[in-house]
């Protein structure tokens, strides 16, 4: 009985064996390389320009997260003038920049003044420098409606390592920015 089982399972096992055909060499029709390199082959990338190390989705597009702001630059000015120098203009220009398309920021002007001369007039100066360095940003295409204003007088807002009277405008940045999230790595474990 056993001879028999075993020379069964022999035939089916031969019936069973073939030759194999030729190899037929088929062509890649999907692009699997990843330009941007973020990990997603360009086959399934709908975001083709992905900054470098960016954290990203299975479709290739970098996550934002929004981040709470609160920043300042000053902006100087010369004594008794309201008139923009060259380098008050470089600083305005990247403050303008460094806003760009971030629409929930709110930018408040404080106008400031040297503790020299009389109350009025300081406070009439602090507002011209306000109107210099307002229409120096809407020039750059800063939305009006994001843009507040108030003078030494009635502000509470001046940072503590900001504080003290000085021939300025103070342009501080408020509220929420959307920003690429990054990878970081480090030996022990991998954040985002």
């Amino acid at each position: 009985m056993k001879k028999i089982a075993l020379l069964s399972a022999a035939l089916l096992l031969t019936a069973c064996a073939t030759e194999p055909g030729p190899y037929e060499q088929k062509l890649q029709s999907n692009d699997l390389l990843d330009q941007d390199q973020d990990g997603v082959i360009n086959e399934r990338d709908k975001c083709v320009d992905t900054p470098l190390k960016a954290v990203t989705d299975n479709d290739g597009c970098a996550l934002e997260k929004n981040i709470s702001t609160t920043r300042g630059v000053v902006i100087n000015f010369e004594f008794d003038k309201h008139v923009l120098t060259t380098d008050a203009k470089q600083k305005v220009a990247e403050f303008a920049r460094s806003i760009e398309n971030s629409p929930l920021l709110s930018v408040i002007l404080i106008g400031d003044t040297s503790k020299k001369g009389a109350l009025e007039y300081n406070r009439k100066l602090a507002l011209k420098r306000i109107e210099t360095v307002k229409s120096a940003l809407l020039a750059l295409n800063v939305n009006e409606d994001q843009i507040s204003q108030q003078t030494f007088i009635e502000t509470k807002k001046i940072p503590p390592e900001l504080q003290g009277r000085e021939t300025r405008v103070i342009a501080l940045v408020e509220g929420e920015q959307s920003r690429v999230m990054q990878m970081q790595f480090d030996v022990y474990n991998s954040t985002i």
